[in-house]
């Protein structure tokens, strides 16, 4: 049971640094890593087809779970970013490039 819920923690720790750092695409190589991975070390701890099968399945669910915590967290974190670096335009540039900046900074 405590090598179950090893297997488990580290896909849900594999799923939220990818979802942190990758795009959805390297969650492919992720899904088929933990995939791999679980059933041979199932298979090398004397666990059954069924019992490995849901295993691993659980696995993969947990790590998708976290994946998309993690996307979700950077998401939220760059909303905040955007609100901190936006400008107000005080008007069109002119023909050398120059907005219509009034005396206020002055």
């Amino acid at each position: 049971m405590t090598f179950v819920f090893i297997l488990l923690v580290t896909s849900a720790i594999l799923g939220l640094a990818t979802g942190l750092v990758f795009r959805v695409w390297a969650m492919a190589l992720v899904s088929l890593l933990v995939a791999v991975a679980s059933a041979i070390s199932l298979h090398a701890h004397g666990f059954g087809f069924a019992g490995g099968v849901s295993v691993t399945i659980g696995c993969l669910v947990i790590s998708q779970i976290a994946y998309v915590a993690g996307g979700l967290f950077i998401i939220s974190r760059s909303d905040e970013a955007e609100d901190l670096t936006q400008e107000e335009v005080d008007g069109d540039p002119n023909s050398r490039g120059e907005q219509n900046v009034s005396d206020e900074d002055k």
